[in-house]
């Protein structure tokens, strides 16, 4: 279920201003556009603060939230506040919960290719409501990211993530990665001249695979935004990894027995160089993204080279 801590933490001197929170302008295309099915499961909470269900499926359409509200305890429900690693999005119309022996299913209006640009390979990227706790407890009060500091423990509600490229045959990530788990969404970068929240961190740029729960422990939260590079968070997946050259739906299963309810917010096509909106620019013979030498060189091996009958 949603997960909200209780425990409340001392303040935290708040250098920023909540109405200054503008969520960035992304392609609706570039993340899921359509529910195809959802089977809520058993187990789905309400809102403590509103009292409705988390179980509309429209919420994972679109982009990930970036600007969610107060928890009605530390926070007032009605002010502002940014999607972090440590206060992920916790209302009704931001996420949708997978029940137990639930499954979300997602399409896109596209193709999503594993194209060779994608940074770290990642094609697809899942957000769920994950998050990391406050180091010694407490509860984030909209206070100062260069203040608080991040702890060990991750709050993930695994979901089985599957793919498809006809919404029959299904393909499954067996072994993970797995949805609503690392890494917990960032809305902004932090600035630190300025000591306000900055640009919207990208949803359709990749963390680096290679980061974990541990490496964001022990630092603060601007030193982990810091550490996505760019990007917003959300668990990142390689279709290729499947043997799959393109997927265009996504299903998110509870996995039996485990007793937790997954929250989805969205999920996203990677962008890069040589996608469906970003073509490889005229001349670029070796798909590197740019027209230069390299190009020049190719050409040059292969002049005159033909792969059939020339004459």
């Amino acid at each position: 279920m949603p997960m909200i801590l209780m425990v409340a933490a001392a303040a935290v001197a708040q250098p920023w201003n909540p109405d200054d929170l503008t969520p960035g302008h992304w392609d609706p295309n570039d993340f899921a556009v359509e529910v195809v099915e959802y089977i809520p499961g058993s187990g789905i909470p309400r809102d403590a603060v509103t009292g409705r269900l988390y179980d509309d499926p429209t919420a994972a359409l679109g982009p990930p939230t970036a600007v969610s509200t107060g928890d009605g305890w530390t926070i007032p429900i009605h002010q502002l506040v940014p999607v972090i690693p440590v206060a992920p999005a916790n209302r009704p119309h931001e996420v949708v919960t997978v029940g137990n022996e639930g499954s979300l299913t997602l399409r896109f209006s596209h193709p999503v290719a594993d194209d060779k640009n994608n940074p770290f390979g990642i094609d697809l990227i899942v957000f769920g409501n994950a998050f990391q706790a406050i180091s010694g407890g407490g509860e984030w009060t909209n206070g100062d990211p260069e203040q608080v500091v991040i702890g060990s423990q991750l709050f993930a509600e695994p979901g089985i993530v599957s793919v498809s490229q006809d919404g029959e045959h299904w393909h499954t990530f067996e072994a993970g990665p797995f949805a609503d788990s690392f890494a917990p969404t960032a809305g902004f970068r932090w600035d630190r001249t300025r000591r306000t929240w900055a640009e919207p961190l990208n949803p359709t740029r990749p963390v680096d695979p290679a980061l974990g729960p541990g490496d964001l422990a022990g630092r603060t939260v601007a030193d982990a935004i810091d550490l996505y590079g760019g990007a917003a968070g959300g668990t990142g997946f390689d279709i290729g990894t499947l043997g799959l050259d393109w997927i265009q739906y996504v299903r998110i299963d509870d996995v039996p027995g485990s007793n937790v309810t997954i929250e989805i917010d969205a999920v996203a096509d990677v962008t890069a160089c040589g996608d469906y909106r970003h073509p490889y620019p005229p001349g670029d013979v070796n798909e590197d993204c740019r027209v230069d030498l390299g190009d020049v060189a190719v050409l040059a091996a292969n002049w005159l080279a033909c792969t059939w009958e020339c004459e």
